[in-house]
């Protein structure tokens, strides 16, 4: 224990998408070993804390945050090496920045196939023992082998018998029980080598920082065999804003929290206990959804018809009341029954042209109506989503750290600052409430971390090149602290790296190609270098590859000198 209590000091992490770490030892992308030089390295240098993304089984998918198991660990990262199964990769060296995650994963499930077989005594008889410990593996094997069988296909459109976990279970641990078996051996394998590593981490006194997404794929174990968990007529996403004028559409279930309160949120205890043999903190993904989430009727192709679920809404009582008949505002589009007699009004429906053809007696009377129980609402999920916070807290000792980037309501910022939840600020978009111009390193929020850039943006050197007014960055990152302008791409990534480790956030931690001081492929071309660009297709994210070698990075000294003393000069070298 004292290990976790000693994790909230001035400290400075990297984050990392696994596979893009290479190492010597790698088979085509990064690993579960790959973690072992990076945590020495960090070590070494003077980071204490590493972030992955999520690890999540993604099946046919490339996400992880849509993955096909909220539990299961994808085996594209178990490290053959390892398993001492000496097979290499087909090259040596690095051409290409795209991996290419299911035919890596195709080629290692067939080599440990083969290891399976060649020792399946031993091997059926760990799986055995493994599921009889992690009874999730029971509905995610029969639901991974059902899930190859039917070619990715949703589970609602398989034949209909497999339809029905329970069903689906049975049959296949009494007719394909080897096969099942392989996928539980699979899980067993990728949690003794992510669990060693977690005990290398606490040798070396560095911190491993796990992701939970809040949001499940509807096309998951966990949905297929618990869809009341689930509001399965409903999608989540976001409401329009300034980037979307038609907001965003996700695709996932909207959770039932009424239902997973009856279960005493077993669902989640159970993914926490299990995250927790991995990782000492994770971050909840989208932490605004615990209180309130944009929900969608989920055939829509926008977020414009979508509502802040759970709400209230304004019962039919309600309009009669102001002497309105609730049906003639639903077939104009500004209204949308979501339950019986209660209805939520749609985003800016002021400023459709039904609205505007009211007359202003109509108007008077029916605009007060859409801000009628926003008090009373906001207290009501300010209360659920606190609730829910310190449930997950009761379930785990790992520490938890909030995403709550992007428009967050005041009484959810309120919450989180009450409750001291980690939070996250991105420097290009922290700026001042007034003025609209960023702030210095002694504003930032002390219980938060300070971050360049995120798995969904640009690198920071891409944004200093391509967004935004160069002259006010200039000013601000530079002339302010009376240093001379950067000429090169290396003294811009230096000059940001000394302000972001100087914020007061508690800690600071940087995506590891922002780290890239002397790579010249990530230098000159940052935007080759991305991992996701929200909003585009999956397939065309997620796969990205860093260029070099993990120990051929790790063992330049020039660059190490310079990461060793911007930590040091900042107080996060604990």
């Amino acid at each position: 224990m004292e290990f976790f209590e000693n994790v909230k000091k001035r400290r400075a992490g990297v984050l990392v998408s696994l596979p893009s770490i290479v190492s010597e030892h790698s088979f085509e992308c990064g690993d579960i070993y790959s973690l072992i030089p990076l945590c020495d390295w960090a070590k070494d240098v003077g980071f204490s804390i590493i972030q992955l993304l999520p690890l999540n089984d993604t099946g046919f998918g490339y996400s992880p945050y849509s993955a096909i198991s909220a539990f299961a660990i994808d085996p594209l990262y178990i490290s053959l090496y390892k398993l001492d199964l000496n097979v290499k990769s087909r090259k040596r060296e690095i051409r290409s920045l795209e991996n290419h995650p299911i035919r890596i994963r195709n080629l290692k499930l067939e080599i440990i196939r083969k290891y399976y077989l060649e020792n399946k005594k031993e091997a059926t008889r760990e799986a055995t023992y493994f599921l009889e410990k992690h009874p999730w593996c029971y509905s995610y094997a029969a639901f991974r082998l059902l899930y190859e069988e039917n070619h990715g296909s949703g589970w609602w459109e398989w034949p209909k018998e497999f339809q029905n976990p329970n069903h689906a279970k049975e049959y296949i641990f009494s007719e394909k029980r080897n096969e099942a078996l392989f996928w539980v051996y699979l899980q067993k394998v990728a949690y003794d080598q992510l669990s060693e590593v977690k005990v290398h981490f606490e040798d070396s006194g560095v911190y491993l920082k796990g992701d939970m997404p809040i949001l499940t794929s509807r096309n998951s174990c966990d949905v297929w065999e618990h869809p009341e968990y689930f509001i399965m007529d409903l999608q989540a996403g976001a409401p329009p804003d300034d980037f979307s004028k038609t907001g965003q559409t996700w695709g996932f279930p909207v959770l039932n929290w009424e239902v997973l309160e009856k279960s005493n949120y077993s669902w989640w205890k159970d993914r926490l206990s299990y995250l927790e043999n991995f990782f000492h903190l994770y971050r909840i993904d989208h932490v605004i959804g615990m209180y309130r989430i944009w929900s969608i009727p989920k055939e829509d192709d926008t977020a414009l018809k979508g509502w802040f679920h759970p709400q209230f809404g304004i019962s039919k009582e309600e309009f009669i009341n102001e002497g309105l008949d609730p049906k003639r505002f639903e077939s104009l589009g500004l209204i949308h029954e979501f339950k019986s007699d209660h209805y939520i009004f749609y985003w800016d429906f002021w400023k459709e042209a039904a609205y505007q053809e009211l007359n202003e007696e109509t108007k008077a009377k029916l605009y007060p109506l859409s801000e009628l129980h926003i008090k009373e609402e906001e207290k009501h999920w300010r209360e659920s989503g606190e609730k829910i916070l310190e449930i997950f807290e009761s379930f785990s000792s790992m520490v938890p750290c909030a995403e709550d980037l992007g428009s967050v309501p005041s009484f959810i910022r309120e919450s989180l600052f009450e409750r001291q939840m980690i939070g996250i600020d991105v420097v290009r978009w922290t700026k001042s409430f007034t003025t609209g111009e960023f702030i210095p390193e002694a504003s930032y929020r002390k219980n938060a971390i300070s971050v360049l850039s995120t798995h969904d943006t640009s690198l920071v050197l891409d944004w200093w090149k391509n967004e935004g007014d160069l002259e006010s960055k200039l000013q601000f990152f530079f002339d302010r602290l009376k240093k001379p302008r950067p000429k090169t791409e290396d003294q811009i990534l230096l000059g940001l790296l000394s302000f972001v480790l100087g914020t007061s956030s508690l800690f600071s931690i940087q995506l590891f190609q922002d780290l890239a001081l002397g790579v010249p492929s990530v230098l000159e071309n940052p935007e080759k270098h991305r991992i996701n660009l929200p909003g585009t297709a999956d397939h065309s994210n997620w796969t990205y590859r860093f260029p070099v070698l993990f120990e051929e990075f790790a063992s330049d000294f020039k660059r190490n000198l310079t990461l060793r003393k911007l930590l040091l000069d900042s107080g996060r070298n604990p």
